[in-house]
């Protein structure tokens, strides 16, 4: 009975982070034909944005801050829209730790004064590009690592834009 207990307790143990991703939620963002999977525990702040380009979210346990927005790129040129947001962080004092573009995606992310921000985007079928910014502060203790990667995965276009391969 003890074992049967004990495999019950262990189960249960290992379900309940399975079950905190199910806590995710979708963003969609019609005006510019884009999805991302939103983490627990992050709130929108004051409802999307008026002209309809995204929404920003805050998580009150930790402080880290998300942006999830879209951007129509000068002459539809992806890669240009995102040197200019990767100039922007840097004339914002953040020091670039990390920058990849590629035509059809690209990631980047910087550090400033114990904060530490990820950045990625895709090219969308329009030309417009569609973003998500997470910034938080860095601490040894919390790792953002597995919702930047699920966020990566999940941005993408809506449905019926299939881009070219990279």
């Amino acid at each position: 009975m003890r074992r049967a207990f004990f495999a019950f307790a262990l189960f249960w143990g290992l379900a309940l982070p399975a079950a905190a991703e199910d806590d995710w939620h979708p963003y969609a963002n019609p005006r510019f034909g884009y999805t991302v999977d939103i983490p627990p525990g992050f709130e929108m702040r004051q409802g999307a944005a008026d002209d309809g380009d995204g929404a920003s979210f805050h998580a009150d346990d930790n402080g880290a801050t998300l942006a999830v927005f879209g951007s129509h790129p000068p002459d539809g040129d992806f890669e240009t829209d995102v040197a200019d947001h990767i100039s922007l962080e840097t004339q914002n004092d953040w020091r670039m730790l990390f920058s990849r573009v590629t035509p059809a995606w690209a990631s980047f992310s910087g550090a400033r004064n114990g904060e530490v921000f990820y950045a990625r985007a895709i090219a969308l079928c329009d030309g417009s590009a569609a973003y998500f910014r997470l910034q938080y502060r860095k601490n040894p203790l919390t790792s953002f690592d597995g919702i930047i990667s699920r966020m990566a995965e999940a941005l993408r276009p809506s449905d019926g834009c299939q881009l070219a391969p990279e």
